[in-house]
């Protein structure tokens, strides 16, 4: 099993290897909610998927583009 790497989602990720970049990433994630499980604070971490845009054919990822936008502006 290969070692787990910690690294800053707010900031570009640089591949450390040429190739390809990979079609899917993976990463645990530590939710911020407040939720108390029998008087202690819950702190279970989830794991996200993260899709390449660019991989998907363009009449799709356009429409995950707008649905993207429209999550962010609220809409």
């Amino acid at each position: 099993m290969n070692p787990q790497q910690k690294v800053d989602l707010y900031q570009p990720l640089v591949a450390t290897r040429v190739g390809a970049p990979p079609l899917v990433l993976r990463a645990v994630v530590t939710p911020n909610v407040g939720n108390m499980v029998g008087g202690v604070p819950q702190s279970t971490t989830k794991i996200e998927n993260y899709v390449l845009l660019s991989a998907l054919p363009e009449e799709l990822r356009r429409r995950v583009e707008l649905a993207v936008q429209a999550l962010i502006t609220g809409g």
